[in-house]
Formats: C-alpha cells, structure tokens, sequence
C-alpha cells in the first residue's frame, strides 16, 4: 500500500515551487528529511534525466516524477500539492498544451529493488483515479488530514 512508505510528515501542501525543477528540489528536501544519507543532487538530476526521458504528468491534475537514485537506501515517497499549479511537459510531443500539475507523487527507488515500483505505481493510480481524488486533495487543510485521505482511498 501507499501509505506503507509515507507519514504526514512526507506531505508539503503548499508547494513554493513555480516551476518543475523548482518543485523536484523543494520534495527532495523532504526526502533527505526522511532518509539523511540521500545525496540531493543525484536525486534531483535522476528525476530530470527521467522527466526529459518521458514526461510524467500522465494523469489529469498528477504527476508521479520518479528514479532510481544510487544513494537510496530504501524507496522514498513525497507528496506536494500546488494550489496554483505547476506546468509540465505534456505526455505527447504533438500536445500542444503543457499540462498543469496540482499534486506531485515524488518517487526515489533504491537500485536493486524492481519489484516495489510497479506495485508503487499501480497504487497511486488506484488512488488517483478516484473521482473525488482531486477536489478532497485540494480542500485539505493539514498534512494529517491529507494522509487520512490516502489512507481511506487505499481501501
């Protein structure tokens, strides 16, 4: 389950960030929080090379920007949410439009452990794909509220 890998504390509700990269570095803040021994750098450059690979804005409102990081010890998760939003590359280079991102799935996985990520990502799309997903994720006034959020979507 999602809520395995997170804690209120692994929640920003109110991104800073105005662009992508901005908010890659803000979540990876939270993820050094979490897991000290991590190296920024090589998190936020293995999410870029990722992004540029194939953007990760694929649902309406979502991005799940996630690596595979050498320093993780452990996959880390990181939730931030942008009132205001945040524009992303869109899925397809036709597109003319750039989606924009209101809350952001940060994702680091440690090397040698393939078997958690598909299980990780399947369960955000179970979460998010939950009709009152979006509106309740924005109405959410504390980290705990939004964490009792995932937890009841995850059943």
């Amino acid at each position: 389950m999602l809520t395995d890998y997170i804690t209120p504390a692994d929640i920003k509700l109110n991104l800073e960030s105005t662009d992508r990269e901005e908010a890659f570095a803000e979540l990876t803040e939270l993820l050094v929080k979490k897991s000290p021994g991590i190296n920024r750098t090589q998190v936020i450059n293995a999410l870029i090379e990722r992004e540029n690979k194939c953007s990760t804005a694929v649902f309406p409102m979502v991005a799940v920007p996630h690596a595979v990081c050498e320093s993780a010890k452990e996959t880390g998760i990181v939730i931030g949410v942008s009132r205001e939003g945040i524009e992303f590359e869109p899925v397809e280079s036709s597109d003319r439009l750039c989606p924009v991102v209101n809350i952001i799935f940060q994702i680091v996985f440690e090397k040698d452990n393939t078997d958690s990520h598909l299980n990780i990502l399947r369960d955000i799309l179970f979460v998010v794909s939950k009709p009152e997903f979006h509106q309740r994720v924005l109405n959410a006034q504390t980290q705990q509220e939004l964490y009792d959020l995932l937890v009841e979507l995850e059943n």
